[in-house]
């Protein structure tokens, strides 16, 4: 499936018209995304986005790790529950699938996160259903 590109935040030009991505590019924009949307900014969307920003400052625990952690699984399993939601539409409507098997994630490998003073940095590894490794990468900074 493709979704508009975006470059710092705003639509991204190409030949004709806005450019598109798909498959490991796209799934990398939309977890940086909702890792980087507050939670529950989007008042269309409520559940969107994530509370890592909140946790910035914070003194460098063991408890803080895992709660970064179950963050980013929660983000992630939201993400993956929504293409499941649409995979499941398409089919119940016998529509074709809008997501190719580039696009679909269909587990986490790895999540390394690193806190320091005011940055949070999260290193998100996943395997697509195509067999793709890929490698999600997110700074967060008060």
């Amino acid at each position: 499936m493709k979704t508009l590109a975006l470059v710092g935040g705003d639509l991204a030009l190409g030949e004709g018209g806005y450019r598109t991505v798909t498959g490991a590019p796209r799934i990398r924009q939309d977890l940086g995304l909702a890792l980087a949307e507050p939670f529950g900014h989007d008042p269309y969307h409520p559940e969107f986005g994530s509370v890592l920003a909140s946790h910035i400052g914070e003194p460098l625990t063991a408890e803080l790790e895992l709660l970064v952690r179950s963050e980013i699984v929660r983000v992630i399993q939201q993400y993956v529950d929504a293409q499941q939601a649409q995979i499941a539409a398409d089919a119940l409507s016998r529509s074709r699938s809008r997501f190719s098997y580039q696009d679909v994630v269909k587990e986490v490998t790895s999540i390394e996160t690193s806190l320091q003073y005011d940055t949070l940095k999260v290193t998100i590894a996943l395997k697509t259903q195509s067999g793709a490794t890929v490698k999600v990468l997110r700074t967060v900074t008060t």
